[in-house]
């Protein structure tokens, strides 16, 4: 009976044992990104790793920056010295191969002298046996923001028109202040702040200000705004509201002048915007404002006597062309509202993410 007992136990030791998960870490090192890695030994300085690309390596604790046990199952795209990835879930590696689950082929044993780079993915980013770069660019629309923040050091350009160009900075994970100009007639400033709240909604909030470079040109905007962001980065919608100053045209009927000036709009901003991806490459999006105007009023004889505020727009809707840090922007607009008659203006933007 009591070998029997010895066995038993032993049996069951060997079998959780076998279905342990190998303990992975994200270890950020300072200048070099982040790795995936096993921890080895801990020293009073240092830390012993088995990277999975490098092989075993000491580095000085004075430059790793986090570590964090991943406990989820670790998605991961691996690339090949014949330039051709694996994607599927890392299962263990070991001094000379690599363990990797993939959905048509099973389990792999991949020789690490194959292997030249590994990345960290998430599994909406597998389609079949391929990996899916993520959405360059969730943080805007066209030029509208979403709810989703830049991460600490992101950063993009962009540039539509030619003539207006702008570029944003994340300075936190949840903090990012940028602005642009748009040559040669004003010049805004965007600070933004975002958060996540659940695996699908999103927070935040922030401003834009703008301005005009020509004192008597009616452009200029002030305006706090709250964001509302519903899905996830490839397939989301935005609710962003806000109320502010504008720059307006003033008349004088006593002095028969007019003159530029700042007051409070008399009704609230709105923007509506989405964008789903449809393929790789290619995303829809559609942006969408309404705010308020004033308009000149005549009287009988057609001369101005007084401004009124009344609702206008712009509808929007396009395609974004993705690489892994660019993009290209390619829509029309349609104003409307506000007296405009315009239609189908062409818009394009490029935007590069470093």
């Amino acid at each position: 009976m009591k070998n029997f007992m010895v066995g038993l136990f032993l049996c069951i030791a060997l079998a959780a044992r076998a279905q342990q998960k190998p303990e992975f870490y994200s270890i950020e090192v300072k200048d070099q990104g982040t790795w995936i890695t096993k921890i080895v030994e801990r020293k009073a300085n240092e830390l012993v790793l088995e990277d999975l690309v490098l092989g075993k390596i000491t580095l000085p604790k004075t430059i790793i920056k986090s570590e964090t046990p991943i406990q989820e199952v670790l998605y991961v795209e691996l690339g090949l010295i014949n330039d051709r990835s694996i994607v599927g879930i890392l299962q263990d590696f070991q001094i000379t191969s690599i363990q990797l689950l993939t959905e048509k082929t099973g389990l792999l044993d991949i020789s690490r002298s194959q292997i030249k780079r590994i990345q960290r993915i998430q599994k909406d980013q597998i389609q079949g046996d391929s990996y899916v770069f993520p959405n360059p660019h969730p943080t805007r629309y066209f030029f509208g923001p979403s709810a989703i923040p830049l991460k600490k050091g992101e950063k993009y350009f962009q540039n539509a028109y030619i003539l207006a160009n702008s570029m944003q900075i994340g300075l936190t994970d949840h903090l990012s202040i940028g602005g642009g100009v748009v040559i040669p007639f004003l010049f805004f400033v965007t600070p933004k702040i975002g958060f996540q709240v659940s695996p699908y909604v999103h927070v935040g909030g922030g401003l834009l200000l703008a301005n005009s470079f020509i004192n008597d040109l009616p452009l200029g905007l002030g305006v706090a705004y709250g964001s509302f962001t519903l899905g996830t980065r490839e397939h989301n919608v935005t609710l962003n509201a806000g109320w502010g100053a504008t720059k307006q045209n003033t008349y004088n009927a006593m002095t028969s002048q007019s003159s530029s000036t700042w007051g409070m709009a008399n009704k609230p901003m709105f923007t509506f915007s989405g964008m789903t991806r449809i393929s790789k490459r290619c995303m829809l999006i559609t942006e969408n404002w309404l705010f308020s105007v004033n308009e000149n009023t005549l009287d009988n004889m057609q001369q101005i006597n007084g401004t009124k505020s009344s609702r206008a727009g712009i509808i929007s809707g396009g395609v974004r062309i993705m690489w892994n840090n660019t993009s290209l922007d390619a829509g029309i607009l349609s104003p409307a509202g506000g007296g405009s008659s315009a239609t189908g203006i062409p818009y394009l933007d490029y935007v590069i993410k470093f």
